[in-house]
């Protein structure tokens, strides 16, 4: 038995604009309202962003309600059309057969309240070119990728910080010097599931050729328009 109940249950409610009363007893319908106070704003001031904002009522195993936060974005979110990246940025790559990578160009960090379902969605552009910034018109077969890495994160969600968490790539190859060599789109995304807690991630370009000295390029990556990097998440 309950003896110190811990929310006020609030029932009120206005004449109806129907004439009828109930039955013969002369007393008017109303339209009657209810409200629990404890999932009101004053309560649940990090669920409602103000006083027109509505969020999901969650219910668990033991019939406790509880609102939280619905649909959440994080950072910067970037508007189709719109651009995040201001300023390109040039990778030269070497011919030595490994992977070549960019600083990060954008990066946000995140907190979830509670275990989250979270996308994210990132667009990066790349214009292709040789050593010395005209066309690559010798055909040879060159990688051009984009990476999303978590670069913190909480021990509980098994994420590996030390390496990329999902990669975008494709092979650039040109014989004419008539060529598309720029508005490449590279599109790294994912979805998932996430414990309670702080994360970053970050976006950055990566490019590779073959172990000839002679196959030397350069990628100029966010030198397209609509680049982003967007986090959203819905509780669960």
């Amino acid at each position: 038995m309950i003896t110190q109940p811990q929310e006020k249950l609030h029932v009120g409610g206005t004449s109806s604009i129907i004439d009828d009363n109930i039955g013969s007893t002369g007393t008017a319908l109303i339209s009657p309202t209810v409200r629990i106070d404890g999932l009101n704003i004053t309560n649940n001031a990090s669920a409602f962003t103000g006083a027109d904002t509505t969020v999901p009522l969650y219910v668990d195993s033991n019939g406790d309600t509880s609102v939280k936060k619905g649909l959440e974005t994080f950072g910067t979110y970037t508007l189709p059309g719109a651009d995040a990246i201001a300023a390109n940025a040039t990778l030269n790559v070497a011919g030595n057969g490994t992977y070549a990578s960019t600083p990060n160009l954008l990066s946000t960090s995140f907190t979830l309240k509670q275990r989250s379902v979270v996308y994210i969605s990132s667009n990066l552009s790349a214009n292709v070119q040789n050593s010395s910034g005209g066309t690559l018109s010798d055909g040879k077969a060159r990688i051009i990728a984009a990476a999303l890495a978590f670069t913190s994160a909480p021990a509980s969600s098994g994420i590996d910080t030390s390496a990329s968490y999902v990669v975008d790539e494709f092979v650039f190859s040109n014989r004419s010097s008539n060529s598309v060599n720029s508005s490449f789109k590279l599109n790294p995304s994912c979805e998932l599931v996430l414990p309670a807690g702080t994360y970053t991630i970050a976006l950055s370009g990566r490019g590779a050729a073959s172990g000839y000295a002679s196959d030397a390029f350069r990628i100029v990556f966010g030198s397209g328009s609509g680049d982003k990097l967007n986090v959203l998440a819905r509780p669960l």
